[in-house]
C-alpha cells in the first residue's frame, strides 16, 4: 500500500471477546491476532475470486482453512 490506512475501531461485544482470547491462545496481542485472521479471511476472499474467474463466474460452495497457517510462523507484518 502506498498509504498507511486509517484506524480502525470494532465493537466488542462477548461474542467478539471470546473469539479473541482464543485467536491469542499462541501468544500473540489482540491487534496482531485480528490483523491475522484478517488476512486469513481475505485470502480465502481471493481465493474465492480467482476461482469464479476462472470457472464461469461460479465461486466453490466451501472453503478450507489450513491449519498450519493457524499455528504456524506468524507473517512479518506481525511481529515487531
Amino acid at each position: 500500500m502506498s498509504r498507511r490506512p486509517p484506524m480502525v475501531s470494532v465493537r466488542m461485544t462477548a461474542q467478539f471477546a471470546a473469539d479473541l482470547e482464543v485467536l491469542q491462545r499462541g501468544g500473540v496481542d489482540a491487534s496482531a491476532a485480528i490483523r491475522h485472521a484478517v488476512r486469513l479471511i481475505a485470502d480465502g476472499q481471493r481465493f474465492a475470486e480467482r476461482q469464479a474467474a476462472g470457472g464461469a463466474g461460479r465461486r466453490p460452495g466451501a472453503l478450507s482453512v489450513h491449519t498450519r497457517a493457524l499455528y504456524g510462523e506468524w507473517a512479518a507484518y506481525d511481529r515487531a
